[in-house]
This record gives C-alpha cells, sequence and structure tokens, in this order.
C-alpha cells in the first residue's frame, strides 16, 4: 500500500469525476451555518505539480481536466464549471489549459471550509504525509494525521454536530482495501447513518486479480437502504476488450437532493470529452442511478 503514489494519476479522469462531486458536496452542506466536519480517508499529498516527478510521467491529466479547461467556463454544467474554476483559481495567471497545479481532495476541501467547520485527513505514505503536513500546518481548520483513515472513522463518528462529509478513495491496489472497506462502511454507518459518505472504486478491465473486484459495486450498494447515488464514468473500450482501468465510480450515501440533476447534466459532457467508444451502462460514456 505504501508504494501507491496518487500523484502519477493526479487530474486524470476518475480525479474530474470524484473531484467534482465532492465539490459539489461541499458546497451544498456550506448552506446550512452549523459546523462541518469533513474526513479525507486517503489524503495524498494536498495538490500535485503536473509538470514534474510522478504526475509528469503518465500525464493523464490530458486525458481528464485538460479537455474541460479547453471548454469555455460559461457553457459548463455548474458541477463541471465549480471544477474547472476552482483549478484556474489554483493556477493563477495562466488562463489557458496548460496549467502547472492541480487540487487533490484536501487542497479542495481546504478551499471550502468556513471558520466554524473542521477537516481531518489521513495519508500512510511518508512522503505524501510530509508533504500534505507541510501544505496544511498553517490552517487550524484542517487536521494532519499519519494513520489508517478508515481505521480512524470509528473514533470520529458521530461528530458532535452530527453533520459530516466522509470521502473515501482508496488505491485498491491491495486485496485487504476490498475486504475491510465494507466492514468499516458498516460500522461508521452503525454509528452514524446521516452522513454524506462519497466512496469511489475502481472499473477494472483485467480478469480478476482480486475476485472481490467485480461485486464491489453492488456490495457499496447494498450496505446502505436510505437515499443513495451510484454513478460511474466510463473512459476505456469496455471489461472484455481491455485490460486495466477502463473507467470508474462513486457511490453517495444521502447525497444532496440536487446531485442527480447536476449529474445528468455534466456527465454527457464528461463521457463525449473524457470517455471511450461503446461501453456498459447507457452506452454514451457513463451510468447513473438513485433509490430513495
Amino acid at each position: 500500500m505504501l508504494s501507491y503514489r496518487h500523484a502519477f494519476h493526479a487530474g486524470n479522469a476518475p480525479d474530474v469525476l470524484k473531484h467534482g462531486v465532492l465539490l459539489y458536496c461541499l458546497e451544498y452542506l456550506r448552506k446550512k451555518e452549523k459546523p462541518l466536519l469533513c474526513i479525507d480517508t486517503h489524503g495524498g499529498a494536498g495538490y500535485y505539480n503536473l509538470t514534474e516527478g510522478y504526475a509528469a510521467k503518465n500525464r493523464e491529466w490530458e486525458q481528464g481536466i485538460t479537455p474541460l479547461l479547453k471548454e469555455t467556463v460559461g457553457t459548463l454544467p455548474p458541477l463541471v464549471r465549480s471544477l474547472v474554476t476552482l483549478v484556474r483559481e489554483f493556477n493563477p495567471g495562466n488562463r489557458n489549459a496548460d496549467i502547472w497545479r492541480y487540487p487533490g481532495s484536501p487542497a479542495i476541501t481546504a478551499a471550502l471550509l468556513r471558520e466554524q467547520d473542521r477537516g481531518v485527513c489521513f495519508e500512510l505514505h511518508p512522503a505524501d504525509f510530509a508533504l500534505l503536513q507541510k501544505r496544511f500546518r498553517g490552517d487550524p481548520r484542517l487536521q494532519i494525521r499519519r494513520e489508517d483513515g478508515l481505521a480512524a472513522l470509528k473514533a470520529l463518528l458521530p461528530p458532535p454536530s452530527r453533520r459530516a462529509l466522509i470521502f473515501i478513495d482508496p488505491s485498491y491496489e491491495i486485496k485487504e482495501d476490498y475486504r475491510i472497506l465494507p466492514e468499516i462502511l458498516t460500522d461508521a454507518l452503525g454509528r452514524f447513518s446521516s452522513g454524506c459518505y462519497i466512496i469511489w472504486y475502481p472499473l477494472l478491465g483485467r480478469k480478476g486479480e482480486f475476485p472481490q473486484e467485480k461485486g464491489l459495486p453492488e456490495l457499496l450498494w447494498s450496505l446502505y437502504g436510505g437515499n443513495r447515488l451510484r454513478t460511474e464514468l466510463y473512459t476505456g473500450q469496455g471489461v472484455s476488450e481491455t485490460r486495466g482501468l477502463y473507467g470508474s465510480g462513486l457511490i453517495i450515501y444521502n447525497p444532496p437532493w440536487s446531485l442527480k440533476e447536476a449529474l445528468e447534466e455534466s456527465l454527457p459532457l464528461l463521457g463525449r470529452l473524457l470517455g471511450g467508444s461503446k461501453n456498459p451502462g447507457n452506452g454514451y460514456g457513463w451510468d447513473l442511478r438513485q433509490e430513495t
């Protein structure tokens, strides 16, 4: 697990999906004055320099955030527009698509936290933890911890304010992620069922390195019987035609009431700009369902 570095994938299509939804949910939850706790179980380095190091090797942002930056901001649907606007604010003075910094989930959270809110970001990798701690050391709203973020949920939930957003973005590079995550979520929901949980998962075309891969989305979906939303963005040629990542998805427990409509406006654009050709789901690069 400590070999994984998110910098390799910074700003790619899965980041666009997960960070667009994270930003939308934070903006929605800020509308109430009551304090909000934001928990990021896998914080990474906070933000990423795309012009050097790991991020510059695969340049995955060129098939992720870059196509969106080439669009006219005023024509973008609100969910995508908010992310593009924040990325541009992270790159002052650079108004074209050639950005050099991309904000990860801790940077997005820090940009949205109010004085009364608090954030807790976890990261186990020593190098990424050092960067995360250095970058947000002066922010009293954020607590940076080198611990297992999933294991730490038990001590953090429920929050005193009874309002929380829990962002869960594992690497899934080890078998234990597939086993532990449902167990942790079952316990967390038992302690605090009214929180907004955002859980990311990969869609992998390889033939079952881990048997749990195929059934994970349905298992996560079944853990909670309340208001829940599932969305997927397909960026490859489909499970039978490619190896590796062909897309990714999110399951959100207790999403904002307007999130489904916001995704219905945004996913056709993301499918067109970032998606592959004929894919699972609706055949147009994305899928969306909600049950309440």
